[in-house]
């Protein structure tokens, strides 16, 4: 099955409005100095190069969620997303040297498995039957984020576009919803690791306990005191309730 045409221009020219977009709306412009026509051709070029993500993303996420039941997993829900404009100008403002045309995460598709042996199943038949297609994996769980993110990451490449399957556990997807839930409540951008060292630390000593709990890992008592501790302290600071 033959994706949709798709006329875009070239990478150089993407590349070039995703630039534009961000010195755009990240102050790298001066007051004024704003071309209507040039402002409405690089929406529309991002826009355009964005929606040619979504037939190799249906076809990934139809993939992920036919080897992920095959893998014997109990209970799993399979998810695919485009990132917003505004948030995929925020990844580049955030990541200078970044390209737009190299941006891998422009669409994904998301897995949440029950635990994690369920999840390195699944992992294992994706890598197995993708094994020519997948161009980078990168592994929160063995190594995560300072904030405490676990996941796994693989970058799969069809129709020539570069689609991020999310690999999670459920107290992996429950971490991140609740990371969600205190930006939106605070305004905060905890997602992206920015905002207050309290929450922060809790966040981060939330994430090793819910990973040890689900891996069925035993919890070192200086492990608890960090979590009881930066507890308190987000209660204390009026982030949360007692």
């Amino acid at each position: 099955m033959a994706p949709p045409a798709v006329d875009l221009p070239s990478k150089s020219q993407i590349n070039k409005c995703g630039k534009y977009l961000t010195k755009l709306r990240h102050g790298g412009l001066p007051a004024g100095s704003v071309d209507p026509a040039q402002y409405d051709r690089a929406t529309r070029t991002v826009s355009a190069y964005r929606g040619a993500h979504a037939y190799p993303l249906l076809k990934i996420r139809l993939g992920v969620q036919s080897m992920v039941l095959s893998s014997g997993a109990s209970s799993v829900a399979v998810t695919q997303r485009l990132k917003r404009v505004p948030r995929i100008i925020r990844k580049l403002h955030r990541m200078p040297a970044m390209p737009l045309f190299s941006l891998e995460d422009i669409g994904g598709v998301r897995a949440v498995l029950a635990n994690g042996p369920e999840l390195e199943a699944a992992r294992s038949r994706i890598s197995k039957v993708w094994v020519d297609q997948i161009i980078r994996e990168r592994d929160y769980i063995a190594s995560p984020k300072p904030m405490g993110y676990r996941a796994v990451h693989l970058v799969v490449r069809r129709d020539d576009r570069a689609i991020e399957v999310q690999l999670r556990t459920k107290g992996q997807q429950q971490w991140a919803d609740a990371v969600e839930s205190a930006d939106a409540r605070l305004g905060f951008n905890l997602k992206d690791e920015e905002g207050p060292a309290e929450m922060i630390e809790y966040f981060a000593a939330a994430g090793e306990v819910i990973y040890r709990n689900e891996y069925g890992l035993a919890i070192p008592q200086v492990t608890q005191v960090r979590f009881d501790e930066a507890r308190l302290a987000v209660v204390a600071a009026g982030y949360y309730r007692a």
